[in-house]
Protein backbone atom coordinates (compact mmCIF):
# COMPACT_ATOMS: atom_id res chain seq x y z
CA UNK A 1 0.00 0.00 0.00
CA UNK A 2 3.03 2.16 0.78
CA UNK A 3 4.05 2.03 -2.84
CA UNK A 4 0.95 3.67 -4.20
CA UNK A 5 -0.39 5.30 -1.17
CA UNK A 6 -0.31 8.70 -3.14
CA UNK A 7 -1.83 7.31 -6.03
CA UNK A 8 -4.57 6.15 -3.86
CA UNK A 9 -5.37 9.46 -2.25
CA UNK A 10 -5.89 11.51 -5.30
CA UNK A 11 -8.62 8.97 -6.10
CA UNK A 12 -10.28 9.33 -3.20
CA UNK A 13 -9.71 12.68 -3.09
CA UNK A 14 -11.92 13.35 -6.41
CA UNK A 15 -14.78 12.11 -4.38
CA UNK A 16 -14.45 14.43 -1.27
CA UNK A 17 -15.73 17.97 -0.83
CA UNK A 18 -11.98 20.38 -1.28
CA UNK A 19 -10.45 21.35 1.68
CA UNK A 20 -8.63 19.48 4.56
CA UNK A 21 -9.76 16.14 5.38
CA UNK A 22 -9.48 14.03 8.49
CA UNK A 23 -6.41 12.03 8.43
CA UNK A 24 -8.18 8.75 9.30
CA UNK A 25 -10.65 9.12 6.98
CA UNK A 26 -7.71 9.26 4.47
CA UNK A 27 -5.90 6.23 5.35
CA UNK A 28 -8.76 3.87 5.68
CA UNK A 29 -9.64 5.21 1.80
CA UNK A 30 -6.40 4.66 0.76
CA UNK A 31 -6.50 0.90 2.07
CA UNK A 32 -9.89 0.33 0.61
CA UNK A 33 -8.89 1.98 -2.86
CA UNK A 34 -5.68 -0.57 -2.48
CA UNK A 35 -8.17 -3.55 -2.33
CA UNK A 36 -9.80 -2.45 -5.17
CA UNK A 37 -6.92 -1.58 -8.00
CA UNK A 38 -4.28 -3.77 -6.51
CA UNK A 39 -5.87 -7.02 -5.13
CA UNK A 40 -7.61 -8.84 -7.26
CA UNK A 41 -9.13 -11.47 -5.20
CA UNK A 42 -10.99 -8.84 -2.77
CA UNK A 43 -14.44 -8.25 -4.34
CA UNK A 44 -15.32 -4.36 -4.50
CA UNK A 45 -18.00 -4.80 -1.97
CA UNK A 46 -16.01 -6.72 0.45
CA UNK A 47 -13.66 -3.48 0.07
CA UNK A 48 -16.48 -1.10 0.64
CA UNK A 49 -17.91 -2.75 3.85
CA UNK A 50 -13.82 -3.85 5.32
CA UNK A 51 -13.09 -0.03 5.24
CA UNK A 52 -16.16 1.25 6.52
CA UNK A 53 -15.83 -1.38 9.46
CA UNK A 54 -12.03 -0.02 10.25
CA UNK A 55 -13.46 3.52 10.67
CA UNK A 56 -16.16 2.25 12.90
CA UNK A 57 -13.87 -0.07 15.15
CA UNK A 58 -11.67 2.78 15.61
CA UNK A 59 -14.33 5.42 16.97
CA UNK A 60 -14.90 7.40 13.74
CA UNK A 61 -17.91 6.80 13.27
CA UNK A 62 -19.11 9.89 12.02
CA UNK A 63 -17.14 9.16 8.85
CA UNK A 64 -18.27 6.05 7.73
CA UNK A 65 -20.37 7.61 5.67
CA UNK A 66 -18.65 9.75 3.39
CA UNK A 67 -16.30 6.58 3.58
CA UNK A 68 -19.15 4.64 2.37
CA UNK A 69 -19.83 6.86 -0.79
CA UNK A 70 -16.46 7.48 -1.87
CA UNK A 71 -15.85 3.77 -2.02
CA UNK A 72 -18.74 2.76 -3.92
CA UNK A 73 -17.78 5.41 -6.32
CA UNK A 74 -14.62 4.08 -6.41
CA UNK A 75 -15.71 0.38 -7.02
CA UNK A 76 -17.43 1.63 -10.29
CA UNK A 77 -13.81 3.30 -11.49
CA UNK A 78 -12.61 -0.45 -11.22
CA UNK A 79 -12.17 -2.08 -14.36
CA UNK A 80 -13.89 -5.97 -14.90
CA UNK A 81 -10.35 -7.08 -16.00
CA UNK A 82 -6.59 -6.12 -15.39
CA UNK A 83 -5.01 -4.05 -18.32
CA UNK A 84 -1.78 -4.30 -16.68
CA UNK A 85 0.18 -5.10 -13.41
CA UNK A 86 -0.41 -2.75 -10.42
CA UNK A 87 -3.35 -0.41 -9.04
CA UNK A 88 -3.55 1.55 -12.86
CA UNK A 89 -4.23 -1.63 -14.64
CA UNK A 90 -7.90 -1.85 -12.99
CA UNK A 91 -8.18 1.87 -13.38
CA UNK A 92 -8.99 3.73 -16.85
CA UNK A 93 -6.26 5.36 -18.30
CA UNK A 94 -8.28 8.34 -19.03
CA UNK A 95 -8.40 8.65 -15.01
CA UNK A 96 -5.11 8.44 -14.45
CA UNK A 97 -3.65 11.68 -12.81
CA UNK A 98 -1.92 14.01 -15.10
CA UNK A 99 1.12 14.75 -12.78
CA UNK A 100 3.58 12.21 -13.36
CA UNK A 101 4.54 12.18 -9.51
CA UNK A 102 1.09 11.24 -8.45
CA UNK A 103 0.60 8.72 -11.00
CA UNK A 104 3.94 7.17 -9.69
CA UNK A 105 3.43 7.83 -6.17
CA UNK A 106 6.62 9.83 -5.23
CA UNK A 107 7.16 12.26 -3.59
CA UNK A 108 7.64 16.08 -5.20
CA UNK A 109 11.02 16.72 -3.67
CA UNK A 110 12.40 13.79 -5.45
CA UNK A 111 10.55 14.11 -8.53
CA UNK A 112 12.54 17.29 -8.58
CA UNK A 113 15.95 16.14 -8.17
CA UNK A 114 15.26 13.75 -11.38
CA UNK A 115 14.42 16.75 -13.41
CA UNK A 116 17.47 16.44 -15.89
CA UNK A 117 17.04 12.71 -15.70
CA UNK A 118 13.30 12.78 -16.96
CA UNK A 119 13.17 15.20 -20.49
CA UNK A 120 12.50 11.73 -22.22
CA UNK A 121 9.18 9.99 -21.45
CA UNK A 122 8.83 11.51 -18.06
CA UNK A 123 5.81 10.17 -16.90
CA UNK A 124 7.06 5.97 -17.76
CA UNK A 125 10.57 7.24 -16.23
CA UNK A 126 8.88 7.33 -12.75
CA UNK A 127 6.82 4.43 -13.01
CA UNK A 128 9.76 2.66 -13.20
CA UNK A 129 10.78 3.40 -10.05
CA UNK A 130 8.23 1.04 -8.64
CA UNK A 131 9.55 -1.65 -10.80
CA UNK A 132 10.39 -4.92 -8.78
CA UNK A 133 12.42 -7.11 -10.85
CA UNK A 134 12.70 -10.66 -10.67
CA UNK A 135 14.92 -12.79 -8.11
CA UNK A 136 18.17 -12.91 -9.52
CA UNK A 137 20.95 -14.99 -8.25
CA UNK A 138 24.79 -15.30 -9.38
CA UNK A 139 26.14 -18.68 -9.69
CA UNK A 140 29.04 -19.48 -7.13
CA UNK A 141 32.39 -20.33 -8.56
CA UNK A 142 33.11 -23.70 -9.61
CA UNK A 143 29.41 -24.57 -9.32
CA UNK A 144 27.11 -25.29 -12.60
CA UNK A 145 24.39 -23.03 -13.60
CA UNK A 146 20.89 -23.66 -12.20
CA UNK A 147 18.78 -25.56 -15.09
CA UNK A 148 14.70 -26.77 -14.56
CA UNK A 149 11.79 -24.80 -13.45
CA UNK A 150 11.45 -21.52 -12.47
CA UNK A 151 13.94 -19.75 -14.49
CA UNK A 152 12.50 -16.90 -16.86
CA UNK A 153 16.65 -15.81 -18.06
CA UNK A 154 20.19 -17.02 -17.53
CA UNK A 155 23.25 -14.55 -18.98
CA UNK A 156 26.39 -15.85 -18.00
CA UNK A 157 26.75 -16.33 -14.10
CA UNK A 158 22.99 -14.36 -14.05
CA UNK A 159 19.95 -16.56 -13.43
CA UNK A 160 16.56 -14.94 -13.32
CA UNK A 161 13.65 -16.59 -11.49
CA UNK A 162 9.72 -16.62 -11.42
CA UNK A 163 9.32 -18.76 -8.39
CA UNK A 164 11.68 -17.29 -5.83
CA UNK A 165 11.19 -19.90 -3.79
CA UNK A 166 12.96 -22.40 -6.11
CA UNK A 167 15.80 -20.44 -5.86
CA UNK A 168 15.57 -19.77 -2.09
CA UNK A 169 15.30 -23.85 -1.43
CA UNK A 170 17.66 -25.24 -4.52
CA UNK A 171 20.55 -23.85 -5.18
CA UNK A 172 20.91 -20.69 -3.06
CA UNK A 173 20.09 -22.97 0.34
CA UNK A 174 22.89 -25.68 -1.03
CA UNK A 175 25.29 -23.17 -1.61
CA UNK A 176 25.48 -23.54 -5.29
CA UNK A 177 23.99 -19.69 -5.90
CA UNK A 178 23.26 -16.60 -3.75
CA UNK A 179 21.32 -13.81 -4.02
CA UNK A 180 22.44 -10.56 -5.85
CA UNK A 181 20.23 -7.91 -7.74
CA UNK A 182 22.21 -7.73 -11.08
CA UNK A 183 22.57 -3.79 -10.81
CA UNK A 184 24.82 -5.08 -7.58
CA UNK A 185 27.09 -7.14 -9.98
CA UNK A 186 28.29 -4.27 -11.35
CA UNK A 187 29.90 -2.95 -8.79
CA UNK A 188 32.42 -6.02 -8.91
CA UNK A 189 32.71 -6.32 -12.94
CA UNK A 190 33.81 -2.52 -13.00
CA UNK A 191 36.27 -3.00 -9.87
CA UNK A 192 39.00 -4.92 -11.97
CA UNK A 193 39.32 -7.18 -8.72
CA UNK A 194 41.78 -9.37 -9.25
CA UNK A 195 43.06 -12.91 -7.23
CA UNK A 196 44.91 -11.77 -4.52
CA UNK A 197 43.76 -8.19 -4.19
CA UNK A 198 43.41 -7.09 -0.76
CA UNK A 199 39.72 -5.48 -0.44
CA UNK A 200 38.28 -3.25 2.29
CA UNK A 201 34.38 -3.40 1.91
CA UNK A 202 33.68 -0.50 4.67
CA UNK A 203 29.87 -0.96 4.48
CA UNK A 204 29.88 -4.45 4.43
CA UNK A 205 27.06 -6.01 5.66
CA UNK A 206 24.96 -7.72 4.50
CA UNK A 207 27.69 -9.22 2.78
CA UNK A 208 26.82 -9.83 -0.84
CA UNK A 209 29.44 -7.86 -1.97
CA UNK A 210 32.14 -8.62 0.24
CA UNK A 211 31.21 -12.37 -0.83
CA UNK A 212 31.62 -11.22 -4.68
CA UNK A 213 35.33 -10.41 -4.38
CA UNK A 214 35.92 -13.33 -2.00
CA UNK A 215 34.85 -15.41 -5.34
CA UNK A 216 37.01 -13.69 -7.43
CA UNK A 217 39.92 -14.64 -5.01
CA UNK A 218 40.29 -11.40 -3.44
CA UNK A 219 41.32 -10.63 0.02
CA UNK A 220 38.43 -9.33 1.75
CA UNK A 221 38.31 -7.18 5.12
CA UNK A 222 34.30 -7.12 5.75
CA UNK A 223 33.59 -3.64 8.07
CA UNK A 224 30.61 -2.43 9.94
CA UNK A 225 29.48 -0.22 12.05
CA UNK A 226 26.61 -2.25 13.85
CA UNK A 227 27.74 -4.93 16.03
CA UNK A 228 24.17 -6.40 15.54
CA UNK A 229 24.75 -7.00 11.62
CA UNK A 230 27.82 -9.12 12.48
CA UNK A 231 26.54 -12.28 13.06
CA UNK A 232 24.52 -12.52 9.82
CA UNK A 233 28.05 -10.94 8.09
CA UNK A 234 30.02 -13.98 9.65
CA UNK A 235 27.15 -16.54 8.52
CA UNK A 236 26.95 -14.74 4.82
CA UNK A 237 30.66 -14.43 4.32
CA UNK A 238 31.39 -18.55 5.73
CA UNK A 239 34.57 -17.39 7.80
CA UNK A 240 36.28 -16.38 4.46
CA UNK A 241 37.00 -12.80 5.67
CA UNK A 242 38.24 -11.02 8.23
CA UNK A 243 35.85 -9.05 9.80
CA UNK A 244 35.64 -6.00 12.02
CA UNK A 245 33.25 -3.73 13.71
CA UNK A 246 34.44 -0.08 12.12
CA UNK A 247 33.17 3.52 11.64
CA UNK A 248 33.30 4.21 8.50
CA UNK A 249 33.97 7.89 8.94
CA UNK A 250 37.07 7.40 11.44
CA UNK A 251 38.54 3.82 10.25
CA UNK A 252 40.94 3.06 13.11
CA UNK A 253 43.22 1.24 10.25
CA UNK A 254 46.24 1.25 8.66
CA UNK A 255 46.77 4.10 5.84
CA UNK A 256 46.72 3.14 2.25
CA UNK A 257 47.10 -0.60 2.85
CA UNK A 258 44.32 -1.90 -0.02
CA UNK A 259 43.91 -2.17 -3.34
CA UNK A 260 40.71 -1.78 -3.90
CA UNK A 261 37.95 0.13 -1.07
CA UNK A 262 34.41 -0.18 -1.24
CA UNK A 263 32.50 2.24 -0.03
CA UNK A 264 28.89 1.34 -0.56
CA UNK A 265 26.84 4.14 0.93
CA UNK A 266 23.80 4.70 3.09
CA UNK A 267 22.05 6.41 0.43
CA UNK A 268 17.99 7.30 -0.11
CA UNK A 269 17.31 3.96 -1.79
CA UNK A 270 15.69 5.67 -4.49
CA UNK A 271 16.83 3.40 -7.19
CA UNK A 272 15.09 0.59 -5.67
CA UNK A 273 11.52 1.72 -4.55
CA UNK A 274 9.70 -1.35 -5.76
CA UNK A 275 11.68 -3.46 -2.84
CA UNK A 276 11.64 -1.15 -0.08
CA UNK A 277 8.57 1.01 -1.26
CA UNK A 278 8.40 2.64 2.44
CA UNK A 279 11.80 4.93 1.63
CA UNK A 280 10.04 7.14 -0.83
CA UNK A 281 8.50 8.98 2.31
CA UNK A 282 11.36 9.71 3.70
CA UNK A 283 12.58 11.64 0.89
CA UNK A 284 13.46 15.46 1.87
CA UNK A 285 15.88 17.71 1.51
CA UNK A 286 16.38 17.82 5.30
CA UNK A 287 17.09 13.32 4.93
CA UNK A 288 19.15 14.10 1.68
CA UNK A 289 21.53 16.77 3.46
CA UNK A 290 22.28 14.50 5.99
CA UNK A 291 22.83 11.65 3.98
CA UNK A 292 25.16 14.04 1.74
CA UNK A 293 27.26 15.15 4.04
CA UNK A 294 27.70 11.06 5.23
CA UNK A 295 28.22 9.96 2.02
CA UNK A 296 31.02 12.53 1.96
CA UNK A 297 32.62 11.61 4.70
CA UNK A 298 32.61 8.34 4.13
CA UNK A 299 34.70 8.57 0.42
CA UNK A 300 37.15 10.89 1.92
CA UNK A 301 37.87 8.58 5.05
CA UNK A 302 38.08 5.75 2.75
CA UNK A 303 40.15 7.30 0.27
CA UNK A 304 42.96 7.69 3.12
CA UNK A 305 43.56 3.88 2.83
CA UNK A 306 44.05 3.21 -0.96
CA UNK A 307 47.26 2.60 -2.07
CA UNK A 308 49.14 4.60 -4.34
CA UNK A 309 48.19 2.62 -7.26
CA UNK A 310 44.90 1.07 -5.28
CA UNK A 311 41.17 1.99 -7.29
CA UNK A 312 38.46 3.47 -4.77
CA UNK A 313 34.87 2.20 -5.36
CA UNK A 314 31.98 4.16 -4.65
CA UNK A 315 28.38 2.81 -5.14
CA UNK A 316 24.70 3.57 -3.78
CA UNK A 317 21.21 2.01 -4.64
CA UNK A 318 20.02 5.27 -5.54
CA UNK A 319 19.88 7.33 -8.72
CA UNK A 320 19.76 10.44 -7.14
CA UNK A 321 22.54 12.85 -8.78
CA UNK A 322 23.44 14.79 -5.69
CA UNK A 323 24.03 11.53 -4.00
CA UNK A 324 26.42 9.68 -6.53
CA UNK A 325 28.02 12.42 -9.14
CA UNK A 326 27.42 14.99 -6.69
CA UNK A 327 29.72 13.35 -4.39
CA UNK A 328 31.92 11.30 -6.29
CA UNK A 329 33.15 14.11 -8.84
CA UNK A 330 34.05 16.58 -6.14
CA UNK A 331 36.21 13.98 -4.32
CA UNK A 332 39.44 16.35 -4.60
CA UNK A 333 42.78 14.29 -5.83
CA UNK A 334 41.71 11.59 -7.86
CA UNK A 335 39.63 11.19 -11.29
CA UNK A 336 37.27 8.87 -12.59
CA UNK A 337 38.01 5.65 -14.48
CA UNK A 338 34.83 4.04 -14.75
CA UNK A 339 31.22 4.89 -13.92
CA UNK A 340 28.11 3.40 -14.49
CA UNK A 341 24.58 4.54 -13.37
CA UNK A 342 21.64 1.35 -14.04
CA UNK A 343 17.90 2.50 -14.21
CA UNK A 344 15.59 0.51 -12.61
CA UNK A 345 13.95 -1.47 -15.60
CA UNK A 346 12.13 -5.49 -16.08
CA UNK A 347 15.35 -7.02 -14.82
CA UNK A 348 17.63 -5.09 -12.50
CA UNK A 349 16.81 -2.21 -9.95
CA UNK A 350 18.75 1.12 -9.86
CA UNK A 351 21.75 2.15 -8.53
CA UNK A 352 25.06 3.59 -9.21
CA UNK A 353 28.93 2.78 -8.95
CA UNK A 354 32.04 5.02 -9.71
CA UNK A 355 35.93 3.76 -10.01
CA UNK A 356 38.34 6.41 -9.02
CA UNK A 357 42.27 6.51 -8.88
CA UNK A 358 44.27 9.25 -7.72
CA UNK A 359 45.79 11.91 -10.28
Amino acid sequence: MARNHRLYEHLARGYLKPGRQADELLRALALGAHQLFALDQIPPHAACATTVELLHQHGARGLTGVANAVMRRLAELRLPQRTIDGPLGRIPQGRWPDDPAILASLPDALVTDLAHELSDHPRDRLLDLNRIAPLCTRTRPGCAPPIGNGILKQEGEWTWWDDPQIAIHGPVKDGRCTVQDRAQGHVIELSGARAGDLVLDVCAAPGGKSLAFLDRGCRVVAAELNARRVPRLQSNLGGQAAIVVLDGNRPALAGEAFDIVLVDAPCSNSGVLGRRPEARWRYNAKQLGQLNVLQKRLLLAASKLVRADGRLIYSTCSVTPSENQGIAHRLDGWRILKEQRSWPDAWQAGGYVVVLVRV
